[in-house]
């Protein structure tokens, strides 16, 4: 009787379990990182906080990318201060890539800004680095100049965010 009753249930579960759910339209680029800046081959910030996010046109070939807060605005000629980024680049999510030149840089929240920045070689590996907690994470890895900084080329490496404190 028993075991008709589990085979009952479950003969007649319809229930999807595929949980590959498209949130956004630039999934699964969009997220937070945790990540290391590297100016000129010294690391000069960790742990640092990096954003993917979509567009609010649900844009398929845009995305924002974001380094720091919201309100993280450049010093310049401190090196240390001057990595800053927030801007509209372009992104192709089926090569997990994303890039863009001349953006208008607009770090510290502001509305617009004569700073920019052209970031090349993002991409995005699936399942691609472990996490300090051991945990296997989604790696992020580009490299961009900035005008605020000029001469400077800044290499950005990390994971997505995992939420767990040694993280």
């Amino acid at each position: 009787m028993l075991l008709s009753c589990l085979w009952i249930l479950t003969a007649c579960n319809s229930e999807d379990f595929s949980y590959d759910i498209e949130y956004t339209p630039i999934h699964p680029l969009g997220g937070q990182y945790t990540v290391s800046v590297s100016r000129n081959g010294t690391v000069i910030a960790e742990g640092v906080d990096c954003f993917l996010a979509n567009t609010s046109d649900y844009d398929t070939d845009k995305c924002w990318i974001r380094i720091g807060s919201y309100n993280s605005a450049n010093t310049p000629g401190n090196t240390e201060k001057s990595y800053f980024i927030n801007g509209k680049i372009s992104c192709s999510v089926p090569d997990l890539s994303f890039f863009g030149t001349d953006i208008m840089n607009l770090a510290g929240n502001v509305a617009s800004s004569d700073e920019t920045f052209t970031l090349t070689d993002g991409k995005l590996e699936l399942n691609g680095i472990t996490a300090p907690s051991g945990t296997v994470s989604d790696k992020i890895s580009f490299t961009y100049t900035t005008t605020v900084d000029p001469g400077a080329t800044y290499i950005v490496q990390g994971y997505r965010y995992t939420g767990w404190t040694e993280d």
